[in-house]
């Protein structure tokens, strides 16, 4: 097979601020623990939006493309050199439409994007940017937090799950990157327990843990008789509260699944994983309802 065949792509949006930086850095630590090629990608607007704006003059275009050419080799010089990385610039009319042109051009396994700065009580901040590949993208979308975003080599996978449909498609995401990284894999359901009785409480929760358990012993057995893979439960007043209790360790991943309207194998994000990502203090991989994420080093078919 030709390199091009083999090949295994994360496409990295960035941008010359903080936030892509936070992407270059999640992009560098997953690089550590997987053999993948990086395509950094900064999208450039297309002619006629540049030169619609009024803060660049109808000569200035020549100018514009020098200065993202220099982001781009700032932005590759941030790379070690014992990890792949390509430079690409995309033009498309808006940056999440390029990254998706991008990730579908290249195979991407995923697109890397930075979260917007953190604020008070918020972890990760979904911009415009973000929002529209989360209700777009037909391959996973992986967050940087802001400022947390450098966690060395990845050490667990962690997948946040309800038992509802979609949630098997989330769970086989995450089983199959923790069996392929070769890291410790944690099933854990959040359950709302305000205004329910004790009793009630307990039934959930091992409903949760049966489901959870059942995904599992059907599709990694192995981890689960080894004690590589657990499954748990947190309750909260609400789904902030439950999350907040979670325990981090350096390396994690944290998958998410999309919402139940995502239709067509894209990635739709919900309420209930939006409230998520404002506690959540490590990089969040939100998988498409039908996708299947394979962040690990098997072989291409």
């Amino acid at each position: 097979m030709s390199e091009t065949a083999t090949t295994r792509r994360l496409v990295v949006g960035y941008i010359a601020t903080d936030r892509g930086r936070d992407a270059i850095s999640l992009a560098i630590s997953i690089a550590r623990s997987i053999d993948v090629e990086l395509v950094v990608t900064i999208v450039r607007p297309e002619s006629s939006t540049i030169l619609a704006g009024s803060a660049v003059p109808k000569d200035g275009a020549g100018i514009v493309a020098q200065q993202i050419d220099d982001w781009l080799d700032e932005a590759l010089a941030l790379i070690p050199d014992d990890i792949r990385a390509i430079g690409c610039i995309h033009i498309a009319s808006n940056e999440s439409k390029g990254l998706m042109e991008v990730a579908e051009q290249e195979g991407a396994l995923g697109i890397i994007i930075g979260a917007r700065a953190t604020t008070l009580m918020r972890q990760l901040r979904i911009g415009t940017v973000a929002s529209s590949l989360l209700h777009s993208s037909t391959v996973p979308v992986i967050l940087a937090p802001s400022g947390r975003s450098d966690i060395g080599p990845i050490s667990r996978v962690t997948a946040l799950y309800g038992a509802r449909p979609g949630a098997s498609s989330l769970i086989g995401a995450a089983i199959e990157s923790a069996v392929g990284l070769g890291v410790d894999l944690r099933l854990l359901s959040l359950i709302e327990n305000d205004g329910l009785y004790d009793d009630e409480v307990a039934e959930i929760t091992e409903f949760a843990e049966q489901y959870g358990g059942a995904v599992l012993a059907d599709d990694a057995s192995e981890m689960l008789a080894s004690g590589r893979a657990t499954v748990r439960t947190k309750a909260g007043a609400d789904i902030e509260e439950a999350a907040e209790t979670i325990d981090w360790q350096p390396g994690d991943l944290a998958f998410i699944g999309s919402s139940r309207l995502g239709h067509g194998g894209k990635v739709a994000i919900g309420a209930r994983a939006r409230r998520l990502l404002r506690v959540l203090p490590v990089p969040v991989v939100v998988v498409p309802r039908r996708a299947v994420s394979r962040l690990h080093t098997a072989e291409t078919d």
